[in-house]
């Protein structure tokens, strides 16, 4: 049972056994980015832990990096590649350079989006990720400024593909 006496759930004990059982970075790394997937954002492919993702992803990243801080002989390298070791400022150059051709905010709202479950920390090091997702949605808020007050809600149901539901 998790240690937390104020909010215990089954759902923390099952994941904070699946959490503590990851041996490796590596390990680490897919479990994250399957967990990411699966359960954060808009394109999401289940709702079943609505009430308690956020809780289990940050302890996913916690543990990745501990296990990754371990595992990196140096300081360096924590502040300058991403955790499967690839330069941080070229990775975040390549979505700067992905995020220039686009002009359509729903586009970019897509690419924000997969940018922030791509590399979001322990992914990438704080100090690439923020400057560089600070970029994507200055463009995306200036792509979406001129008509987003305007758009009807209808219109923005059928542009995003909602489907409404009726709770009775």
């Amino acid at each position: 049972m998790s240690k937390q006496v104020w909010y215990n759930t089954p759902v923390r004990d099952e994941w904070i056994e699946k959490i503590t059982a990851i041996r490796t970075a590596r390990e680490g790394t897919d479990m994250l980015a399957r967990f990411r997937a699966e359960h954060t954002g808009p394109d999401r492919t289940t709702y079943d832990l609505k009430k308690e993702y956020n809780w289990i992803e940050s302890r996913i990243e916690m543990r990745v990096s501990q296990l990754h801080a371990e595992a990196t002989a140096s300081d360096e390298d924590l502040l300058t590649k991403t955790i499967d070791g690839r330069c941080a400022k070229e990775v975040a150059a390549e979505w700067l350079k992905k995020a220039a051709d686009i002009d359509c905010h729903y586009e970019m709202e897509r690419l924000c989006v997969a940018f922030r479950k791509a590399c979001k920390p322990p992914m990438m090091p704080i100090n690439f990720f923020a400057p560089a997702e600070k970029e994507l949605v200055a463009k995306l808020m200036k792509l979406r400024a001129p008509t987003y007050l305007t758009t009807s809600l209808d219109e923005l149901r059928e542009a995003r593909g909602v489907t409404m539901i009726s709770v009775q």
